[in-house]
């Protein structure tokens, strides 16, 4: 039993060392965190015309990069934000955000309204990318994207 335990921990070490595993983690959620700047695309500071409280951009999503929208809330504030053409995700990440929320259309973090409350006040980052299996067949999505913060 002793040899099987010593074994076993053997194989774990060199599965967790392994290039492909440590890949593996990197991509949570179909996006790479440890990995920024290789994959990020363009970067906007989201800018909201006098007396407006939504703004809209549009963008294409190359490969496994991602375009990141920057932008300062209050805690309490609401972000909506909605995104057409293509097929791509939204996640959002920032103040108080362990690793990041989803703030697409059907994720279970927006409420009735489709929005989702800003828990922390600070700088945000809305980050738009394809699903991985799409962007392993090489495509290119064109998407308009609305930000709102109410």
């Amino acid at each position: 039993m002793k040899k099987l335990t010593t074994v076993a921990v053997i194989a774990l070490s060199a599965i967790m060392a392994s290039p492909m595993v440590m890949a593996c983690e990197e991509h949570d959620n179909g996006h790479t965190t440890h990995q920024a700047t290789s994959n990020t695309g363009k970067t906007v500071t989201v800018k909201f015309a006098k007396g407006a409280s939504a703004a809209n951009y549009s963008g294409q999503i190359k490969g496994t990069k991602y375009d990141t929208y920057t932008f300062t809330a209050k805690k309490g504030q609401k972000l909506k934000v909605k995104a057409t053409g293509g097929n791509v995700d939204t996640y959002l990440f920032g103040a108080n955000i362990t690793d990041s929320v989803n703030v697409g259309q059907y994720s279970p973090a927006l409420d009735n309204n489709g929005a989702y409350t800003l828990p922390a006040t600070g700088t945000y980052q809305l980050r738009v990318l394809q699903p991985r299996s799409q962007a392993n067949q090489g495509k290119q999505p064109k998407y308009n994207l609305q930000i709102a913060i109410r």
